[in-house]
């Protein structure tokens, strides 16, 4: 019997040999497939992680924005202005008595009393707003100059610590200093350049910013800024508009 076996695998060896090697073919071939389907399930696996990732990130941002939408909407907004103590009535200037108004002399419109403003707050928020400092600040553009270089202060600077609380829509007035336009260009400009400034040829420029906090943050600082041009045909300041500086951090 064994040599009847042992005949017989001899005689169809190469067969045994040839079916082991598609065996081991076929064993290959499914590995390989099953290799694929497990990559595909991985990949698919990893895409809905990363699409679940996106979605949890966009709506982490909608809620930032959704937060930062109220807030800004909610929050204090503090505009500074120079408004003119005097005002002009028909061909005269007139500075304010009591609930009135009381003429300018000849001799107070030369010392130019009329050029003469008071800086004023308003905050246009609805909610308070901590008024911390102010700054003033005078420059001399020069011919053909529109507009001031970044950074700048000003020739003559003042800068004031204002701690004051306003509400909601309210405004107050800064008493001191009071800005004498007359003043500042006297003060700064040689004859020259005042010849200049009358004759249009340079620009008198008032500028500077307001620093104040909101309610939503005791480290964010709003810096605001504000600038006004000095014009000779009307004798008057011209508010400028200027971008607005980036809030800074204070602790």
């Amino acid at each position: 019997m064994w040599e009847t076996f042992s005949t017989w695998l001899h005689k169809y060896e190469s067969i045994a040999i040839w079916l082991e090697g598609i065996a081991l073919v076929l064993i290959f071939v499914w590995d390989r497939r099953d290799s694929r389907q497990q990559h595909r399930e991985t990949l698919a696996q990893m895409e809905i992680m990363r699409n679940q990732a996106r979605a949890t990130e966009t709506a982490a941002d909608a809620a930032t924005k959704s937060a930062e939408a109220l807030i800004n909407s909610e929050r204090a907004w503090v505009m500074a202005e120079l408004v003119p103590i005097c005002v002009k009535f028909g061909d005269w200037w007139h500075r304010p008595a009591g609930s009135s108004w009381a003429p300018l002399s000849q001799e107070e419109v030369l010392k130019g009393d009329h050029l003469k403003y008071k800086l004023k707050f308003t905050n246009m928020g609805r909610t308070p707003a901590h008024i911390l400092s102010f700054q003033i600040g005078y420059s001399c553009l020069l011919e053909d100059v529109t507009d001031l270089p970044e950074g700048t202060s000003g020739d003559l600077v003042e800068a004031h610590a204002f701690d004051h609380l306003l509400a909601a829509s309210a405004s107050t007035e800064v008493l001191e200093p009071i800005i004498d336009v007359n003043w500042y260009i006297n003060s700064s400009d040689s004859i020259e350049v005042i010849k200049a400034i009358k004759d249009l040829k340079r620009t008198a420029v008032f500028h500077g910013w307001v620093r104040y906090q909101h309610v939503f943050s005791n480290t964010d600082v709003i810096e605001e800024p504000f600038c006004y041009s000095y014009s000779p045909q009307n004798m008057r300041l011209n508010k400028v508009v200027r971008p607005k500086t980036e809030q800074t951090n204070e602790s």
